[in-house]
């Protein structure tokens, strides 16, 4: 006789798992509602909206039904539902079938949401450059391509391009990326040189930061790697937009005031996306 998904897996239990057309989801915008996050305002990820576009919406949702209207609240998951929004748009026009979000059902109060909410999203902890570089090397090594690499986690080509760049970096490159002294855009450049140079420059760029905020930082370091900020053109910003994804794009729509508010999460994200647009150029 066959056993049951509990005591194949050796469970201890199991719950109800739902799926939702994401279109019928509710998101709270209404600030004086306990399943308010302000992060709801977001403008939507498009390197999200392709992974799920790509394999679905890997880790559920959770949602609470507003007793008053009897909607379906996204309580945790925003992000995911409006990119499986944009995502499904995307599928519609290519005819073929519409991504479902998976979720479970919040068991305690909307009271006490808020403590769900927070805990949820600061308790995370992400994964490090070089661990990402190094399951991005084994993508590669079972015959992934970039693009398909990009997808998955969520960024562009060049993105990862400069991650598996720091699998070539010495170890005290490796330890500067993974201590946040210096970035994976650095290490690309510095994988370039010989060891020797490569730990004479990363002791430049961490002194040449060090206690620094990220804007000004990020001005010394380019100095350091002899990169002189450019700034561009309206027209040259608007051409560069037509092919920019994800947080480039915004940050390009908010320099042309294109969006209300701020299109990142700080003016500080927007200057540095543009300071690598103006290098990149």
């Amino acid at each position: 006789m066959a056993k049951n998904s509990i005591e194949a897996y050796g469970a201890e239990g199991k719950t109800n798992l739902l799926f939702f057309n994401p279109a019928s989801l509710t998101l709270v915008t209404d600030v004086d509602s306990p399943l308010y996050d302000p992060r709801v305002e977001l403008p939507v990820d498009e390197d999200l909206a392709r992974n799920i576009d790509y394999q679905g919406v890997i880790e559920p949702i959770i949602v609470s039904k507003n007793p008053e209207t009897g909607d379906a609240e996204v309580l945790v998951g925003r992000q995911r539902v409006k990119a499986a929004r944009l995502a499904n748009e995307w599928r519609a026009a290519r005819g073929v079938d519409l991504v479902l979000v998976p979720g479970y059902v919040f068991k305690g109060t909307r009271r006490d949401a808020i403590e769900f909410i927070v805990s949820e999203n600061e308790v995370r902890k992400e994964d490090s450059p070089l661990g990402r570089a190094h399951k991005m090397r084994r993508m590669m090594s079972i015959g992934r391509g970039e693009d398909q690499i990009a997808i998955v986690f969520g960024c562009t080509v060049a993105t990862v391009r400069s991650t598996l760049a720091l699998l070539e970096c010495t170890a005290a490159v490796q330890k500067a990326v993974e201590k946040g002294s210096i970035n994976v855009t650095h290490a690309k450049r510095l994988a370039k040189m010989d060891p020797a140079e490569q730990r004479e420059k990363v002791a430049e760029l961490v002194a040449a930061g060090e206690g620094l905020r990220p804007h000004e930082r990020s001005r010394k370091q380019r100095a350091v790697m002899g990169e002189q900020f450019r700034m561009k053109s309206k027209a040259q910003i608007t051409a560069a937009l037509q092919t920019a994804e994800g947080e480039r794009a915004a940050a390009l729509r908010w320099v042309l005031g294109m969006e209300e508010g701020e299109a990142l999460p700080g003016l500080i994200a927007a200057k540095e996306a543009m300071a690598d647009f103006s290098l990149a150029a």
